[in-house]
């Protein structure tokens, strides 16, 4: 991913991802699962060289990033592709409110 490139919001409802970086990626999170404790929750943090190395994304969870740097995403997923998992949310949804062209705000 070049520098600036942000891809948001993806989903799944039956599938697990398993993210690892090669760079360095802001990323962020938002909690849509019922019954959860943290549904409505949104979580951002830096992942890649000298951050976290790898991030397991469960199913309803709505995931995205932005590259900071040139970067790798590399993952694994717990299914093969089922083109009725995937999920997508409009990057500006005003239900979760996220400024993907936010510098980070993890220090």
């Amino acid at each position: 991913m070049y520098p600036g490139t942000a891809k948001a919001w993806h989903i799944h409802q039956r599938q697990t991802d398993w993210w690892y970086v090669i760079g360095a990626l802001k990323v962020a999170l938002y909690d849509t699962r019922d019954g959860s404790p943290t549904k409505g929750q949104l979580m951002e943090f830096l992942m890649g060289d000298g951050h976290a190395s790898c991030l397991k994304i469960p199913p309803g969870v709505a995931h995205g990033c932005r590259a900071l740097e040139l970067s790798h995403l590399l993952y694994i997923t717990s299914n093969v592709y089922a083109p009725d998992d995937e999920g997508r949310i409009p990057h500006d949804d005003p239900s979760i409110g996220y400024d993907w062209t936010a510098g980070p705000s993890i220090k």
